[in-house]
């Protein structure tokens, strides 16, 4: 009988411990995430940024459990806030890249880039967020398409662009809905419907039906050409259906 009791005490004692190694960490975690915002510190979302200085800020919407990553913060636009997901503006960036590298991001932040699949689910799958598309052709006609709700789903789902919202202002067109429940593809990675690999023949990774009405990580093209040499262009078809100059997408977690 003594052994019995004595296991039943350590256990107890075992029991106690742990629930005060528990209640610290729990403390811990409370007491990190009600610390004033530094420069030094990672901070969940570019909306938290108190400065208007658009840059280069790490951000980590899961801190503490995920490693932040480096994103580029437009404080601008709208408010500011954005996280900026892909930028076009001079071609010096290929785009026509594989699965991993789309997955993981590439470019510089400073110019031309593609932020990186992953990071877009992690942003987007941990608060509710809008996207809004910033365009311009070449000849300086400029046009925005912003959506309420933007959410895509994991690797496992093919980044399946699953939530994409109202177009509101829509100057530039609501062509981007006919993308809403495709599947991102890259040349080496096809999740199309279309006969043959539109990744491939379009020269970019892009949430691709059979083909596209919007493909923003096309060719960089500049000057009027041939409808067929076109099509592997910037295109948004609803504002000017040719190659365009410039292109930003941006996120934004909603109040």
């Amino acid at each position: 009988m003594n052994s019995i009791q004595a296991l039943e005490s350590n256990l107890i004692a075992f029991q106690n411990t742990t629930l005060q190694q528990l209640s610290t960490i729990v403390e811990l975690v409370t007491n990190l995430r009600k610390e004033p915002i530094s420069n030094n510190r990672v901070i969940s979302s570019c909306r938290d940024i108190s400065s208007h200085t658009s840059g280069i800020y790490r951000i980590d919407p899961e801190f503490p459990f995920r490693e932040p990553m480096t994103v580029f913060c437009d404080q601008q636009y709208e408010g500011g806030g954005w996280t900026v997901i892909q930028r076009r503006i001079d071609g010096s960036v290929d785009f026509f890249r594989d699965w991993q590298e789309y997955k993981r991001g590439f470019g510089s932040l400073h110019g031309e880039f593609w932020l990186g699949l992953e990071q877009i689910y992690r942003l987007t799958n941990v608060a509710p967020h809008e996207l809004v598309v910033l365009l311009e052709d070449f000849d300086g006609n400029t046009a925005v398409a912003r959506y309420n709700q933007y959410r895509i789903e994991a690797e496992s789902l093919n980044y399946t662009l699953v939530e994409l919202g109202k177009c509101k202002p829509c100057s530039a067109g609501n062509s981007l809905s006919s993308h809403r429940n495709e599947q991102f593809s890259t040349y080496d990675r096809d999740n199309g419907k279309a006969k043959f690999n539109c990744a491939e023949a379009y020269r970019g990774g892009w949430w691709h039906f059979s083909c596209h009405h919007v493909h923003l990580n096309g060719k960089y093209l500049k000057g009027p050409l041939a409808e067929a040499d076109d099509a592997q262009g910037i295109i948004w078809m609803k504002f000017r259906n040719s190659s365009l100059k410039a292109s930003v997408m941006m996120i934004r977690p909603i109040k």
